[in-house]
């Protein structure tokens, strides 16, 4: 279906109640592309409504790697886990038609067949981002909220009708807790433990091999009293071992698995900071407020959407690209400039 065919047939509206807070009694939150650190800034909407109006029944809907996420979380009374997004995902979506107040979409963009899914949900109101030219809207956020921690607390507060704050959410386990609790005491207690992340969604955002092994060599030697945990990610293992075992220093490792967001929340805690190229981890560390340092490729729009919610981040940029023609890797950064940053982390 194509997008100018589905807005002439999804695009309007059913109900013509005028919005009030004040009767709004159930919620649900579209959310479905399931990325982790969306999934994270997402919280802050959910924990402050919850606070603010805990008689509001919120609805999520997501995928797999919310619900390892959100799965525990008493704030939220029904998650709906869909498949990967489309049409027939979208579909499926017809069995919550109904009984919703509020419909709450606040991606940058909307595809046909998430226009589709919305449709299906049949709320009374719609609150979105950037879509006040489509019909199904008659609630809109102004376009300045183009950070997302900020615009999930300007929804949070439209829905409430009142200024609210929130916080973010994280799982925790006393197993997980007790894993790198052992992890972290097996090593020495001369050594500042710094946690280091290679690995990101996207290829480009990730250290090649090349520059991953450069990389290590280079921190070990310009620090020699940390000690580098590789954070072990699924499905790298491979990758990880290959850097222990060609750079053989006693002060680096990987951390152990099986790999859980848990897991890796006991360990940023137990960390003196987190290095990571963009990606979920980085807000994971945002959201406990812990030092770390985050390389993202470039400053500007996308950067501002997803910066991270916390004084303690601070973020290194890859270079400009001088060309069409060029290319720019996850390592090419100002390394004197993590240096001079690390420096001061480490004091």
């Amino acid at each position: 279906l194509q997008p100018t065919v589905a807005r002439k047939l999804l695009d309007r509206r059913l109900s013509s109640e005028v919005f009030d807070p004040s009767t709004v009694r159930r919620i649900v939150i579209f959310r479905w592309d399931d990325k982790l650190g969306d999934t994270i800034m997402a919280t802050r909407l959910v924990d402050a409504i919850h606070k603010a109006r805990p008689d509001i029944e919120i609805t999520y809907i997501t995928g797999k790697q919310g619900q390892s996420l959100l799965g525990a979380w008493s704030a939220i009374s029904h998650l709906v886990v869909v498949g990967r997004r489309g049409w027939r995902t979208a579909r499926k979506l017809n069995g919550l038609a109904g009984g919703y107040d509020v419909a709450i979409e606040l991606s940058s963009g909307m595809s046909a067949y998430e226009l589709y899914a919305l449709s299906r949900l049949r709320a009374k109101h719609y609150l979105g981002y950037g879509k006040q030219d489509y019909t199904l809207f008659d609630l809109n956020l102004a376009d300045s909220y183009v950070n997302f921690a900020e615009r999930y607390l300007a929804a949070a507060s439209m829905v409430v009708g009142k200024s609210v704050s929130g916080d973010f959410y994280l799982p925790s386990a006393a197993a997980a807790e007790a894993v790198a609790e052992s992890y972290i005491k097996s090593k020495p207690a001369s050594e500042k433990k710094v946690l280091v992340n290679l690995f990101a969604a996207g290829k480009r955002r990730s250290f090649s091999p090349e520059d991953g092994e450069r990389f290590l060599r280079w921190c070990l030697e310009t620090w020699p009293d940390i000690h580098v945990m590789l954070l072990s990610v699924p499905g790298k293992d491979a990758k990880l071992d290959a850097y222990i075992s060609a750079i053989a220093s006693p002060r680096l490792d990987r951390t152990p698995g099986p790999p859980s967001i848990e897991l890796t929340v006991a360990l940023v805690k137990r960390s003196a900071f987190v290095f990571s190229p963009d990606t979920g981890l980085v807000h994971i560390v945002a959201a406990l407020d812990h030092p770390q340092i985050a390389v993202y490729r470039q400053n500007g729009v996308e950067f501002d959407a997803w910066r991270p919610a916390s004084s303690e981040a601070f973020v290194l940029f890859n270079r400009q690209l001088a060309s069409s023609y060029d290319r720019v890797t996850a390592a090419d950064f100002s390394w004197t400039e993590l240096r001079n940053l690390v420096n001061e982390l480490l004091r």
